[in-house]
């Protein structure tokens, strides 16, 4: 049993687990994501385009990385047989799957994205400092925090090395506030050096780091001076399993099994609870809104109501995107995460947009108008460093003149 702080989790944004893999499992790994690398390696190979070097993605990437699940794309998985189900068998675990319900205060905290990352074959140098926070379609960063802090996280991401790691940085308690004025300075100026208050995470194999995505964090040497292979996963309370080919169950045991099946009856659960929460919009019906909230996050205050409203105020707008006539016209980037779906936002893609017609989508959209207007950059544009996003056309930070969700309900009546 690992004893976690779940108090030290929340001050600082990330706890390090100090020998959570046991060595002989840590050679185990090795092996058996080795093995799965050459598999991948193969398909970026037969994937290369005619200017692309012989290894495809594994000779161009700063930092490749074979996925065996992820929130678009379940190629990775087709990688698994019976001799390398352990990698996937590792992340539903007891003793993983027990940290992250204690961090997210759920019984079934669910898997999300499962990859390995490596070092390049070349040498890149440092990479930028972050969040994993893209605002465009997930709403400023502020709300998000505030969220957390009234109720605690609904995501939490590992790295886990099979060998010494020392090039993730992080800096600690970055998690629940924005940007200083030091921090913003140096990002301007070069977003690829140390920040104040940075701290290097120096990892041995076996050593795992759980944190919370909101916290600024650096990847500060993507080089050929050291092999890197880490394991990099999430847990969410919001499932995103909803495939169609789940070929890979047959290698699994029946309780690793009857998880991920659970896992899919929970993500169509949740995205029934979208729809009605969507339709209780399109009919102007605060009760039955407020229900569905309630039943998308039973724990969620008015902070964490007004992020779940957020996000379903962008799942409408992808809807909405999705139905225009004139969708092709759109700009790539609004058709790419229009196209792709991200779950643990409630933005389940073009299959679920399929639920609504255009006229449905069209009235919800103009029913959220009132909290779009709220989200929109005044100046037509804002920009702040340190996102996964450059300028964008909507607060990256903090709307100026929040709306709570009562002010939202009130508004349909207008």
């Amino acid at each position: 049993m690992v004893t976690v702080d779940r108090d030290q989790f929340m001050r600082d944004g990330f706890l390090i687990l100090r020998g959570f893999v046991l060595s002989d499992e840590v050679q185990q790994l090795r092996g058996i994501w080795e093995t799965l690398l050459e598999r991948q390696k193969e398909i970026w190979r037969s994937q290369r385009g005619p200017d692309d070097p012989p290894g495809g993605e594994w000779d161009s990437s700063l930092q490749p990385r074979p996925q065996l699940l992820s929130w678009n794309d379940q190629a990775g998985v087709n990688l698994l047989d019976g001799d390398t189900i352990s990698a996937l068998d590792f992340w539903t675990s007891d003793r993983i799957r027990g940290v992250a319900g204690e961090l997210l205060s759920v019984p079934y905290a669910a898997s999300g994205q499962i990859s390995l990352m490596c070092n390049p074959t070349f040498d890149y140098g440092p990479a930028f400092w972050h969040r994993d926070w893209h605002p465009i379609d997930m709403g400023p960063m502020r709300h998000a925090q505030e969220a957390v802090v009234e109720h605690g996280p609904t995501l939490v991401q590992w790295n886990v090395p099979l060998y010494d790691d020392s090039v993730f940085w992080v800096v600690p308690k970055s998690h629940d506030r924005l940007n200083t004025d030091a921090e913003d300075r140096q990002l301007r100026e070069d977003f690829r050096v140390p920040l104040p208050g940075g701290v290097p995470v120096d990892l041995k194999a076996g050593d795992a780091i759980v944190y919370n995505n909101h916290l600024l964090h650096w990847g500060s040497d993507y080089s050929t001076r050291a092999i890197r292979r880490t394991m990099h996963a999430s847990h969410s309370i919001f499932p995103t399993w909803e495939w169609s080919d789940l070929i890979f169950l047959k290698f699994l045991d029946a309780k690793s099994c009857r998880l991920f099946e659970g896992w899919a009856r929970r993500a169509e659960d949740l995205k029934a609870t979208t729809e009605n929460c969507l339709r209780a919009v399109l009919a102007r019906d605060g009760q039955r809104y407020m229900e569905g909230l309630e039943s998308l996050h039973p724990t969620a205050g008015p902070k964490g109501k007004l992020q779940l409203t957020i996000w379903l105020c962008k799942a409408a707008m992808m809807i909405h995107l999705l139905k225009r006539m004139d969708y092709h016209q759109l700009s790539w980037d609004f058709r790419r995460r229009a196209e792709g779906k991200h779950g643990v936002s409630l933005n389940w893609g073009p299959a679920f947009a399929e639920r609504f017609t255009k006229d449905e989508a069209d009235t919800i959209w103009r029913n959220f108008g009132p909290l779009e207007e709220r989200l929109k950059a005044a100046a037509g544009e804002d920009y702040v460093p340190g996102y996964q996003s450059g300028p964008i056309p909507y607060y990256l930070d903090a709307m100026p003149n929040p709306i709570t969700v009562d002010e939202l309900m009130a508004k349909w009546g207008d």
